[in-house]
């Protein structure tokens, strides 16, 4: 019955912390995608930016990530892919999650053009 109780919890741990790990991920995917999508500049400058803003948002809420974001820029959207690491205590959990967001790009208009 105890070892039975234990798998559980840890079960309830290893789920919380993959659920951890997927809101890091996204919430780093949103933050780069709006530092990114900020009008009047180049497009390598904003895949830089956005890309630098999500590596940091992850670095500062405790976690890891697998590797760079994933940047994409054209004229009209920006996406981002953040793939962050899963502390494993059970063995058949996956080790990552990826999360990926596309956002539009601001367009600056003067009131003539409206």
């Amino acid at each position: 019955m105890i070892p039975v109780i234990i798998l559980l919890l840890m079960l309830a741990i290893q789920a919380g912390l993959y659920f951890h790990a997927s809101s890091i991920a996204g919430a780093a995917a949103a933050e780069g995608a709006a530092a990114a999508s900020v009008a009047r500049i180049p497009s390598e400058v904003a895949a830089r930016r956005g890309q630098r803003a999500a590596e940091n948002l992850v670095i500062e809420a405790g976690g890891q990530s697998t590797s760079a974001a994933i940047v994409a820029v054209n004229t009209e959207t920006i996406a981002i892919t953040v793939e962050a690491l899963v502390p494993r205590i059970i063995p058949f959990f996956p080790s990552s999650v990826r999360r990926a967001v596309i956002e539009p790009r601001e367009r600056f208009s003067t009131e003539a053009s409206r």
